[in-house]
């Protein structure tokens, strides 16, 4: 009796498992659909098994001078921070 209920649930999860692979068909196709729409503003490279993966964005590079006014700023808003917690005697 319980091999019949083990088989039971293995055939269950076949069926289960093939309702997914179906579902996961449906949504790639949806997805393919939608990233056509967003070809012209994404490049598009061929990923694994053919499928058409959408290219990360390039970095954004920060000038030193950007970067020095975000570490002053930083520094200005621990120091800030720092003279707030400090017990006045």
């Amino acid at each position: 009796m319980a091999n019949q209920a083990i088989t039971a649930a293995v055939t269950q999860l076949k069926q289960e498992h093939i309702r997914l692979c179906k579902e996961l068909e449906r949504v790639d196709k949806a997805l393919s659909v939608l990233g056509s729409l967003e070809e012209a503003t994404a490049p598009v490279k061929p990923g694994p098994k053919g499928k058409a993966v959408v290219a990360a964005k390039p970095k954004r590079k920060i000038s030193a001078a950007a970067r020095k006014k975000m570490s002053d700023a930083a520094r200005a808003r621990w120091a800030a921070r720092k003279k707030e917690k400090t017990p006045a005697k």
